[in-house]
């Protein structure tokens, strides 16, 4: 008994090595079931590999928006030195830095409502504050408005209370952005003078006179043009640049002397 088993394991041995069509058979039921195993084991190497490298593009766009000259003031040589700022080559200016950036996750977010709201993993604890500009990668997406010990909740761009000064260019002309309840992709500049020649497609940004949003954050695109035919200025629709669709990681901006400029402000006595 035992001297045939041998001899039929010898048969099966000699037959695969003679014949092509049983090594095919074998290789080919070998890749079936080995197939799925790599897919599985390469999905999750390239799930930390991916992770990996987003947080490295995190931390080197973190640094590239710091470095923006939109976040300096310069000014000529002051006979006081003022702590934290940067003197040129010609020592003739100085650079100062006026806003700051910081990163924080998204944990709730949401874009079908009238009232939109995001929520992020940071808080007073992390130095957040009320009435900080809120960043994508791409564009703006809100601003600040309640802060615990260690979250935060953001006014969405998608809110009618969220309106942000802003300008198209490069006709460079000034107006106000808000959102009308519906397409999460849209909003829209009022206030356009209808003679000026703004074309689909041009960029609309922050002013920078909020004081909130440090000057030429993209907004987004002009996607259309409106008129009322009872008033003398333009309605962009505006494509926005944010995807609110998929927002995880924000950049939070802070005015590092956004409570001098307010105590000006509410100084200046303006008309009614």
């Amino acid at each position: 008994m035992l001297t045939f088993i041998v001899l039929q394991i010898l048969c099966v041995v000699m037959i695969f090595k003679t014949t092509t069509y049983p090594q095919f058979a074998l290789a080919r039921i070998a890749r079936v079931v080995t197939t799925p195993v790599n897919k599985l084991c390469y999905s999750v190497i390239r799930h930390f590999n991916f992770n990996k490298e987003n947080q490295y593009l995190v931390q080197q766009n973190l640094e590239l928006l710091n470095s923006q000259e939109s976040n300096f003031l310069l000014r000529s040589d002051s006979v006081v030195p003022v702590e934290g700022d940067f003197t040129d080559t010609l020592g003739h200016t100085k650079r100062v830095r006026l806003y700051e950036y910081s990163t924080a996750n998204v944990i709730y977010n949401t874009i079908h409502k009238k009232n939109n709201y995001l929520m992020i993993d940071k808080g007073s604890e992390d130095g957040i504050m009320p009435d900080m500009a809120v960043l994508s990668a791409s564009g703006v997406v809100g601003v600040v408005s309640d802060v615990s010990t260690h979250f935060s909740t953001v006014i969405s761009l998608l809110h009618p209370d969220c309106q942000i000064s802003a300008k198209v260019l490069p006709a460079n002309q000034l107006g106000t952005v808000s959102w009308h309840y519906g397409d999460s992709k849209y909003v829209y500049l009022e206030d356009i003078p209808e003679h000026l020649n703004i074309d689909k497609g041009d960029s609309v940004v922050t002013s920078g006179y909020s004081n909130i949003f440090p000057n030429g954050i993209l907004l987004g695109t002009v996607a259309e043009k409106g008129k009322d035919p009872t008033q003398s200025f333009l309605t962009l629709k505006v494509a926005l640049a944010t995807d609110f669709n998929h927002i995880n990681t924000v950049y939070v901006v802070r005015n590092l002397y956004q409570a001098e400029l307010d105590t000006l402000k509410s100084k200046m006595k303006e008309d009614e």
